[in-house]
């Protein structure tokens, strides 16, 4: 399938420019007392990881039943993170171990905590790389799909039943909490952030079906927000309340498929920076922090500190920009080339099939070639 989805790129986009403004704190704390996070702003900054979640549960359900088997959907999923993961964090271990006056990491650098934040495996810290945080939640969340995968094909009854799934283990989670005798693993799984997952899989349930069983989708994620709150703690709520508002948003904006898809200036940039948000979401770190010891070193006034802050954004997103273009995107070619070479040969699909002209029959729906990247419905999800 070659449409774009121009709403998902939008929200994608501003996902990854929320988290860049919530950090570029980095670029001025050496110049004022003021902060994002400390400002009247502060009670919701860093929303754009809920809306990641959500963009990313609503994507993968669109994604994941084209998958050829759970194994499948996984190496596809490791193939679009981890790579990268493994560079940028390797980038950020390399500047702690080398300039003792930049520490990045919170903790010493061990082998098991560098190889633990490499691969996004689960943690109690924080990875070296800070945000990468989040991609602990994403691949937790894509083992769970791909767990459904195994099971059989994704019908539309299946995704009914795994966004239940998803959306019952955010409540568990709310109830659990940050429990000490929860392993670390069990903290991942059944997380309030799940609720965004599950939520954004049910807006797709909900985009594909009718106004009746649409309705009951909505007044399943109305229950499911009333029981977390009321089975959840303080620590939980203030999550929950985040991921409904972002769920809010994420249902009006898809509604906007029409003018967020049409072509224009505004609505091509708002593209490019959904397509590079992955790696923006990696970059911006470095490039803020670097700002901000440069900034101090240079002795900047005091009341440069706005300036200083709009440099970092637009500086940070541009960096993001050259990443997807000059790392992320040839990775990501490569690795599926490798990937095509060792598919086995499919037959032919007859034409008739192709052009949905008549139903392909069950048993050889799988062999069916997957659709060709170049969209947002090719998996390509931010963090």
């Amino acid at each position: 399938m070659s449409e774009r989805r121009g709403e998902i790129q939008w929200l994608r986009a501003v996902a990854a420019l929320e988290v860049v403004i919530v950090h570029s704190d980095l670029t001025t704390k050496h110049l004022a007392d003021s902060s994002v996070i400390q400002g009247w702003y502060g009670r919701i900054g860093g929303i754009g990881v809920e809306l990641f979640f959500v963009v990313s549960g609503f994507i993968i359900c669109l994604v994941a039943p084209r998958a050829q088997g759970g194994v499948s959907f996984m190496l596809g999923r490791i193939r679009r993170i981890i790579p990268l993961c493994v560079i940028f964090t390797s980038l950020a271990a390399v500047i702690h171990l080398s300039a003792s006056r930049y520490l990045v990491a919170p903790y010493p650098i061990t082998p098991e905590y560098l190889l633990r934040s490499a691969l996004t495996l689960p943690q109690w810290s924080y990875p070296i790389l800070g945000p990468t945080w989040t991609l602990e939640h994403e691949m937790v969340f894509y083992l769970v799909v791909a767990g459904a995968l195994l099971l059989g094909a994704l019908t539309h009854l299946r995704k009914l039943a795994l966004g239940a799934v998803v959306v019952a283990l955010g409540c568990l989670g709310c109830w659990l909490g940050p429990h000490p005798d929860v392993s670390v693993w069990t903290f991942h799984l059944a997380s309030p952030y799940m609720l965004a997952f599950g939520f954004g899989w049910l807006l797709c349930c909900g985009e594909q079906a009718g106004g009746r069983e649409r309705a009951a989708i909505a007044a399943f994620c109305v229950g499911a927000v009333l029981l977390a709150f009321a089975v959840g703690q303080e620590w939980s709520s203030r999550l929950l309340l985040r991921v409904s508002v972002v769920t809010l948003v994420c249902a009006v904006v898809l509604q906007a498929r029409g003018p967020l898809s049409a072509d224009g200036a505004v609505n091509r940039m708002a593209w490019r920076l959904g397509d590079a948000s992955f790696s923006l979401y990696l970059t911006h770190w470095f490039v803020l922090s670097g700002i901000g010891k440069i900034v101090a070193a240079a002795g900047v006034p005091h009341g440069l500190a706005l300036p200083v802050r709009l440099t970092g954004i637009l500086l940070a997103m541009a960096v993001g920009l050259v990443a997807y273009r000059l790392l992320e995107m040839p990775i990501d070619r490569f690795l599926r080339g490798l990937s095509r070479a060792r598919r086995p040969a499919v037959l032919p699909v007859p034409a008739r099939w192709a052009a949905g002209e008549i139903p392909v029959p069950e048993r050889v729906a799988a062999a069916i070639p997957a659709p060709q990247p170049g969209s947002v419905l090719d998996g390509r999800v931010g963090p």
